[in-house]
Formats: structure tokens, C-alpha cells, sequence
């Protein structure tokens, strides 16, 4: 598929889904904003709720009903839903406990990358892309990963591997995107919250609570 005609998908996709863009964002902001204030166990089961629901909507949505052509859907498709079964089960185990980072730089950093995945539209309409034709946060998978990996990043230690290795796998190979593929420039944000995402797992592997058996 060429730039343009998975751009045109794309402003299809976001007409078709529409206000659920607005509706996801909001949810997002708001359970973001009690996480920040009180990291409870409910407010955590709430936000892997909240990131199964999205996982499953781009893996059935977003993959497989509107995007059965585009390219990652071979990828994409089974990576969310293994997503979505992962952080619906840890509802119950708990390894993953969300919170705010110990250190100041790291506060900044996961502000920083929670602010770029809910501004994805923005970043993309200063690179020429209007909506429609824009990416937009929780209704498609690379904002949608961003935020997640931001999440899990600041959690560790206590994180489970499986599902940050999974959102791992989609973030990595966004690096074509940085050289220009689909003139999809913006997700250079997603590739360089997976290296990020990825220094700070292996710097902390041994310590990781809930690691893969």
C-alpha cells in the first residue's frame, strides 16, 4: 500500500469512528489524573482496564475490520490482542503496579510522552497531516503504545515483562517511520518511547518483579 492510499485509509477509519477518539482521550485524561493523585489498586485496575479495552479496539477495529490491507495488520492484529489478555489477566495477578517515577528526570520524561501520545493529532497537523488523515490517540495502535509504554516504564520494578516486551515489538520497527515510510514522521515519538522503554527494562531485568517464565 502507498503513502496516500493508507492515509485515505486512515481518514475513512477516523470518520467511521467518530466521537470514540474523543471519548478514549477523555477516558485516558481522566483516569491519568487519578492514577497521578491516588495510585490505588482500583485506579490501577482501572487503567489496565481501560488499556485492555483499547488493545482489543485496535486489534479488532482498527486492524481487522478497517485495516485489513495496511501494512502491520499481520503483526499488529495478534500483538493486541495478546496486549489486551495480558493487562485484562494482571487485573487479577497484579504484577504491574502503576505509579509515578522515584527519580525527577523520569517524571519529565513519562509527562513528556503521555502529553506527545495525547497530542498525536497535533504533532501530525504541524507535519501537514489534517484531519481526518491524522493519527489520533486510543482508537490506533501507535499513540495508543506510546502511552502505554510510558505507563509501564515508570512502573518499573514492578511491571510485568510479557506485556511491556509485547508493546516493545510494535514500538522497535517504528524506526522506518523516522527515515520517511508513509511520511509518517510523528512516529518517530513511538520509536523513541520504545528505546526509552527499552533502556529502562534492561537496566532494571534482574530486579523486575513478575518476569517471564
Amino acid at each position: 500500500m502507498d503513502t496516500e492510499a493508507w492515509w485515505n485509509q486512515v481518514g475513512v477509519y477516523n470518520k467511521a469512528v467518530f466521537p470514540m477518539q474523543i471519548v478514549m482521550l477523555a477516558a485516558a485524561v481522566i483516569l491519568t489524573y487519578f492514577l497521578t493523585v491516588n495510585p490505588s489498586t482500583k485506579m490501577n485496575k482501572l487503567m489496565k482496564g481501560f488499556l485492555s479495552l483499547v488493545c482489543v479496539w485496535n486489534a479488532v477495529v482498527f486492524f481487522l475490520i478497517f485495516g485489513r490491507e495496511l501494512p502491520g495488520t499481520i503483526l499488529g492484529a495478534p500483538l493486541f490482542v495478546l496486549a489486551a489478555v495480558l493487562f485484562a489477566w494482571d487485573m487479577k495477578e497484579g504484577k504491574t503496579q502503576f505509579r509515578s517515577p522515584e527519580t525527577k528526570w523520569q517524571k519529565y520524561v513519562t509527562a513528556l510522552l503521555i502529553v506527545c501520545a495525547f497530542a498525536y493529532p497535533v504533532i501530525g497537523y504541524g507535519l501537514g497531516h489534517v484531519y481526518p488523515k491524522a493519527c489520533t490517540f486510543g482508537t490506533m495502535p501507535c499513540p495508543t503504545t506510546v502511552f502505554a509504554l510510558a505507563l509501564l516504564a515508570a512502573a518499573v520494578p514492578k511491571v510485568d515483562k510479557k506485556v511491556y516486551i509485547v508493546l516493545l515489538v510494535w514500538a522497535l520497527p517504528a524506526f522506518g517511520k523516522c527515515l520517511g515510510a508513509l511520511n509518517l514522521y510523528e512516529d518517530c515519538i513511538l520509536f523513541w518511547a520504545g528505546i526509552y522503554a527499552l533502556a529502562v527494562l534492561v537496566k532494571k531485568w534482574k530486579i523486575i518483579e513478575g518476569g517471564v517464565k
